[in-house]
């Protein structure tokens, strides 16, 4: 059930919280103390995390699917997943920004919002990522429908290919230079974009896995940790803390993609060893991780609307901070239920009507 893989989602999601926590816990003028310096200089990578972790569970769930038939299953199935977990979220950030953020509902596009089509002007900021994920999936599909069981060539080509116009696209184009970003075609920043090669890397991680899953575990786990706090070392220092613009996305991937995938493998490797996460937390968890994402940025605003920051400053620094780790903590508690609750039937729901069988249903890890 890779239960490792669903703490390490939990894990992610965390970390996103934790960043965008950070920008209201300075906009008070709260000292942001050293969770929040942490998470301010490597939280928004939890989404880099997510991003390996989809090619992972693509590719591991996937190693024996091949033709038309699997291909429309998979698409079928992937569909009903982001769209059952995304459309609550949707509606319940149109209310809630209507009464707390008007001017975001008035700017947003709302119907590119509503089916992920790309845009700069999404209603839900965070659901950037979802559109990367639905390219993804349609690549996958025509991979099981095209590669004639081939996979793993396929996804090395892919990944080649995906690295080398990065590197042009990056040094010989400037492409993501101030100035060329801007003009780049919205197309290309999410068809031919460095992120690509994390969602194939995590692929080429399941398919080495699949058949060496015994060895060195450990080690790559504590790498991928000391890595990743290198990345925000080298984020505050070379790059001022702004790493996470889309100027610097090729360095970005480098710095925090390849810590992701380290540790992924580490905790893979650790499961196979027997060292499992706690169970039932893990999938809670880990299966609430797609709520954890969708709901915080709604969840910040609407508390920052009633006046929870302004009431926060008012007392220590380490008060007020605690206060924040507080609400990061009550969003994770909303989550949770709201996955139970919410996002599994209006999930299950979507399968049915998406008519994918319990068959194809369950080779997903419970909660993914």
């Amino acid at each position: 059930m890779l239960i490792n893989i669903q703490f390490l989602r939990f894990v992610a999601a965390m970390l996103v919280v934790l960043y965008h926590s950070t920008a209201h816990v300075r906009s008070v003028g709260i000292d942001p103390g050293p969770v929040f310096s942490v998470s301010e200089a490597v939280g928004f990578a939890g989404v880099d995390v997510f991003f390996v972790i989809s090619g992972f569970i693509m590719a591991w769930t996937t190693r024996s699917a091949t033709g038309l038939d699997d291909a429309w299953q998979f698409a079928r199935r992937r569909l009903a997943r982001i769209y059952s977990g995304y459309w609550p979220f949707f509606l319940i950030g149109l209310v809630v920004f209507s009464w707390a953020y008007p001017s975001l509902v008035e700017r947003s596009e709302l119907v590119k919002s509503v089916f992920l089509w790309p845009t700069p002007r999404l209603l839900l900021a965070v659901s950037w990522t979802l559109i990367f994920e639905l390219f993804f999936y349609l690549c996958f599909s025509l991979i099981i429908a095209l590669s004639r069981g081939r996979h793993t060539q396929v996804l090395i080509a892919s990944l080649a290919a995906i690295a080398a116009w990065s590197l042009f696209s990056q040094y010989g184009r400037e492409a993501y230079a101030p100035g060329n970003l801007e003009q780049m075609h919205i197309a290309e920043y999410y068809m031919a974009s460095p992120y690509l090669a994390e969602f194939l890397a995590g692929a080429l991680a399941a398919v080495w896995l699949l058949n060496r899953p015994a060895g060195l575990a450990w080690p790559w786990l504590l790498a991928g940790a000391a890595g990743f706090l290198l990345g925000g070392y080298v984020n505050n220092r070379v790059f001022d803390g702004n790493i996470e613009q889309g100027y610097w996305v090729f360095y970005r991937v480098i710095v925090f993609g390849i810590p992701s995938l380290m540790a992924l493998v580490g905790l893979v490797r650790l499961e196979h060893a027997g060292r499992i996460a706690p169970l039932r937390f893990s999938l809670l968890a880990g299966g609430a991780s797609y709520a954890i994402y969708l709901s915080h940025t709604i969840i910040l605003t609407a508390t920052q609307h009633l006046g929870f920051n302004d009431w926060a400053s008012a007392f220590s620094p380490w008060i007020a901070q605690g206060l924040f780790v507080g609400l990061a903590l009550a969003i994770l508690a909303y989550s949770v239920m709201h996955y139970r609750w919410i996002e599994r039937p209006v999930h299950h729901l979507f399968l049915w009507l998406a008519r994918v069988g319990r068959k194809q249903a369950a080779q997903k890890p419970h909660g993914n």
